[in-house]
């Protein structure tokens, strides 16, 4: 028992490292530059949980705007037609009040007029 003791207290006493050791063991352990990934994994890691959702919520936004200004570009174009039609209802109306109005004096002229005898 008494080798065995001695044997451990001889391999766990204090050593002080060899010249270099520390220099040497932070070598190892510096990060690596990682390989860049490929398109492949990219795209993966931009679908993945957290981003998904950003991503999902972009599309959203993306379509609510787009929508929008296609109901304000149908809206435009509703109220030209309806600018127009009633540029039109308005020059028939007068075209049709001036027929009426030289009508109107005609029949005037003629109740003027004496009877043919």
């Amino acid at each position: 028992m008494k080798d065995l003791e001695n044997e451990l207290r001889k391999a766990l006493e204090h050593r002080e490292p060899p010249p270099g050791f520390a220099e040497r063991v932070l070598a190892r352990i510096e990060p690596t530059a990682a390989p860049k990934p490929g398109w492949r994994e990219a795209l993966f890691a931009f679908f993945r949980w957290p981003r998904l959702g950003w991503t999902a919520a972009l599309v959203a936004v993306c379509l609510l705007v787009a929508l929008g200004a296609v109901h304000y570009h149908r809206a435009q174009r509703e109220r030209a037609e309806g600018e127009a039609a009633r540029k039109q209802v308005i020059e028939a109306l007068h075209l049709a009040s001036r027929k009426l109005n030289v009508t109107w004096k005609k029949v005037q002229e003629t109740d003027r007029r004496p009877p043919r005898t």
